[in-house]
């Protein structure tokens, strides 16, 4: 075990110098996205005031907490080189699940318990399609994100299912005055980030998404933090498939419609690459924040749509330009 833990900073190591050249700095790696949040922050209180006001911070908030938990298992994911496409409807399940069993067994604690360890199994079958039978993530995450689909109509008739009110109080809760879906948010961004920063099999998980193959010989097991990032990708889902489904009052095949897409971008604009291995799950919550501040703007100014959809393409392409920027200005000085 020794051999392994010595063993995996020399490939991070190793990695880091072989792309020393091409690397950018840190801060504009993941720190771009706090500037952005700023500068979108200002505009707002400029062109649509009415967005900046407290009711309406806090009525966004709760929803850009449950993206950014969700941005945070999509993260993960994207570390290990793959991409969950089950987001859909794993939060529709889980928020069906929730509610069926949390009324069946007049238990929140047994429900909650019950649907993460559904999401767990979901997870582990996504992580043995992908790593075991090498599928496509966007493929193997698609099926299963079709049968998830197929279940949750299955179990419901296509017809929405109430929430316990215990759910819908925990969900509409205030701690300091925060709504608890952003500290819950909080919780696993930052449990996230401590378990993969600062701890032995953090380090092991990035040196895995970094370069498999380098890690295997290094003695690392590879195939257990490959399944295990979509597992952890699952459990995210979960908790926000319940909290949404709390917050609204009922569960349905629709509720996870909102949270692929804009979670995938959350995790771009926060700067994580598809490459693997370096990403930070903390940029990702803020450009939660960024994402659904962004679509509260765009609907204040009237824009139907198609035009949030156009907004969001937009601040992908701003975010991925000016994350490579610097190398780009660097090369050229470089050449020239």
């Amino acid at each position: 075990m020794s051999n392994q833990s010595d063993a995996v900073p020399d490939l991070l190591r190793s990695s880091s110098s072989d792309s020393k050249s091409a690397r950018i700095p840190a801060f504009s790696e993941f720190s771009w996205i706090w500037i952005g949040l700023i500068l979108l922050f200002a505009v707002s209180s400029v062109v649509a005031p009415g967005t900046m006001t407290r009711g309406s911070i806090l009525a966004m908030l709760p929803f850009a907490g449950i993206l950014a938990i969700v941005a945070t298992g999509q993260t993960l994911v994207i570390q290990q080189r793959g991409l969950d496409m089950s987001a859909i409807g794993m939060v529709s399940l889980a928020g069906v699940v929730m509610a069926r069993t949390g009324l069946g067994l007049d238990s929140i604690v047994l429900a909650v318990i019950l649907t993460v360890c559904v999401g767990a199994i979901v997870g582990i079958v996504n992580g043995t399609l992908v790593s075991q039978f090498a599928i496509t993530p966007l493929v193997a995450t698609l099926a299963v994100n079709a049968l998830l689909i197929g279940g949750v109509r299955s179990l419901t008739g296509a017809v929405p299912v109430n929430v316990p009110t215990i759910m819908q109080t925990i969900s509409h809760a205030q701690f300091i005055g925060l709504p608890a879906n952003v500290l819950f948010a909080f919780a696993f961004v930052i449990t996230a980030w401590f378990i993969t920063r600062k701890t032995a099999i953090g380090r092991r998980f990035v040196a895995v998404g970094v370069n498999p193959r380098a890690a295997q010989a290094a003695g690392v097991r590879v195939l257990q933090y490959r399944i295990g990032a979509y597992v952890a990708s699952a459990v995210c889902f979960s908790a926000a498939g319940m909290l949404l489904a709390g917050f609204i009052g009922s569960a349905s095949q629709t509720s996870g419609n909102d949270y692929l897409l804009p979670a995938i971008a959350a995790v771009v604009v926060g700067g994580t690459p598809f490459t693997g291995g370096k990403g930070s799950v903390i940029a990702s919550a803020v450009a939660a924040l960024f994402m659904a501040q962004l679509s509260q703007l765009v609907l204040a100014l009237g824009a139907g749509p198609a035009v949030q959809l156009l907004v969001q393409a937009c601040a992908i392409l701003l975010a991925t330009t000016v994350r490579y920027l610097p190398a780009a200005i660097r090369t050229f000085r470089k050449s020239s």
